[in-house]
């Protein structure tokens, strides 16, 4: 594996994480640096990192805040 690619994954926690529970992406990695990519789209589909996701969660926050007003009220 490339040594830019080993020093990413060590210094970002949750690539080691998913590398820790995903291990079949170290030989993928090994093989074909090429795949890092694939490998960063599937750790943050796997942690719900999208900005999907983000906005998906930001909606949901304001209809509970919502919704905790209207109760008020």
């Amino acid at each position: 594996m490339e040594y830019f690619l080993q020093q990413q994954l060590q210094e970002n926690k949750k690539f080691k994480k998913y590398l820790d529970e995903n291990s079949n992406y170290i030989k993928y990695l090994n093989r074909n640096p090429e795949y890092y990519k694939d490998f960063i789209k599937e750790m943050k589909n796997m942690y719900k990192e999208r900005t999907t996701d983000k906005i998906s969660d930001a909606i949901n926050t304001i209809d509970i805040v919502s919704s905790i007003l209207d109760t008020i009220n």
